[in-house]
C-alpha cells in the first residue's frame, strides 16, 4: 500500500527549496516561519532524513532534499498541467458553436438567443450566419441549422426536423389594394413576385391552392435569400412566400395575407450536428431550449392563422 505523507508538509517543503528562505516560502503560503518549520521537521521524521542544511540565515538542500526536490516539481508540474487540461476541457464544453442559415439567424435566432443565455449563466454561444446549404464537415461545430429537404444529410451527420414551413403569399395592404381584386383573384400575371432562389415555394403554391400558375417569371425579382423577399414585400415592392419569419410583420399589419391559403412546405428547418457526438451539458440545453422555443413560436403562427381563417393544407392534401 502506497504510503502517504501531508501535502501540507511537501508544499512547505517545496516552497523553501524554491526560494531558498522560509520566511519567503511562509509569506507566499500564508502562514508564519514557525508554522513552515513545523512542517518541514515533520516531514523529516516521517522520512527519517534530513532535508535542510541551516547555516545562521542560510539554508541549502541535503542529497535527500535535492532529491525530494525533483520529484516534487515534477509532480506539482504534473499536477498543473492535468488540472489546467481538466478547467479548459470544462470551459469548452460550456462553449456551443452554431452554424446557422442567415434568414433564420438574422429573422429569429439573434433576438431570441440571449433568452437561452439569461436562463444558462456560463454558457457562451458563438453563432456564425451562413449561406442556406453549407455543412461544413470541415470543420468542429456543435450544430448546423439548416433549410431543405430532410433526410438529405448522409451518414457523417445526425439529423432532426424543427419545424416545416407554411407557404403562403404576402404582401403590404396598399399593394394588394392597387393589385389585387379579391382573395380568389390569383390567376393573373399582373403582379411582381418576389422570388426566392433556394425554394420551388410559388410553384408548389399555385399547385396545391388548386390554381393555374401565372407566367410569374415575366414580372419577377429574383432573391437568394428570404428575409430580402420580405424586406422588398414590406417596402410595397410586390408579393412574397412566407409565414414563420414573418409572424410580427403579419401582427403589426405590415404585411398581410391577401389570398387566405397556406401550404405545407416540402422543405423543413432542421438541425443537424456530427454523426455521433456526444453532446456536453451545454449543447444538450441549447438544442432542448431550441425545440421548445420553435415548438412554442410556431403554435403563435398557427393561432394566427386560425384567428384569420386562412386555411392550412397539408402536403398529402
Amino acid at each position: 500500500m502506497r504510503k502517504r505523507h501531508s501535502l501540507t508538509a511537501l508544499r512547505a517543503f517545496e516552497a523553501v527549496a524554491r526560494h531558498g528562505s522560509i520566511s519567503v516560502a511562509a509569506r507566499e503560503l500564508i502562514v508564519t516561519r514557525p508554522a513552515i518549520s513545523k512542517q518541514i521537521k515533520l516531514l523529516e521524521d516521517q522520512l527519517d532524513c534530513l532535508l535542510l542544511k541551516r547555516s545562521g540565515n542560510a539554508i541549502s538542500l541535503t542529497a535527500s532534499g535535492d532529491e525530494l526536490f525533483a520529484g516534487l516539481n515534477q509532480a506539482f508540474d504534473l499536477i498543473a498541467v492535468t488540472t489546467e487540461r481538466i478547467s479548459a476541457r470544462g470551459q469548452q464544453e460550456q462553449k456551443i458553436k452554431i452554424l446557422v442559415e442567415r434568414d433564420f439567424a438574422s429573422a429569429w435566432l439573434a433576438e431570441r438567443i440571449g433568452l437561452f443565455l439569461v436562463q444558462n449563466p456560463g454558457i457562451s454561444v458563438e453563432v456564425r450566419a451562413e449561406q442556406n446549404g453549407f455543412l461544413h464537415m470541415d470543420e468542429d461545430f456543435s450544430f448546423r441549422i439548416n433549410y431543405g429537404k430532410s433526410g438529405q444529410s448522409g451518414p457523417l451527420l445526425d439529423e432532426k426536423i424543427l419545424h416545416r414551413w407554411i407557404d403562403i403569399p404576402l404582401c403590404t395592404n396598399g399593394y394588394a389594394q392597387e393589385h389585387i381584386q379579391s382573395a380568389t383573384d390569383v390567376e393573373i400575371n399582373t403582379l411582381h413576385y418576389l422570388i426566392d432562389s433556394n425554394t420551388q415555394a410559388w410553384q408548389d403554391w399555385f399547385r396545391y391552392a388548386g390554381h393555374k400558375m401565372p407566367d410569374i417569371e415575366s414580372g419577377c425579382t429574383i432573391f437568394n435569400e428570404t428575409t430580402l423577399c420580405l424586406s422588398a414585400a414590406m417596402a410595397g415592392g410586390g408579393i412574397a412566400i412566407g409565414s414563420f419569419l414573418a409572424l410580427a410583420a403579419l401582427k403589426s399589419e405590415a404585411l398581410i395575407a391577401p389570398y387566405k391559403i397556406g401550404i405545407e412546405s416540402e422543405d423543413a428547418y432542421c438541425i443537424f450536428t456530427p454523426a455521433g457526438r456526444s453532446l456536453s451539458k451545454a449543447e444538450r440545453a441549447f438544442e432542448s431550449w431550441l425545440h421548445q422555443t420553435v415548438s412554442d413560436y410556431q403554435e403563435g403562427v398557427y393561432q394566427y392563422f386560425s384567428e384569420q381563417e386562412i386555411q392550412i393544407i397539408g402536403r398529402a392534401s
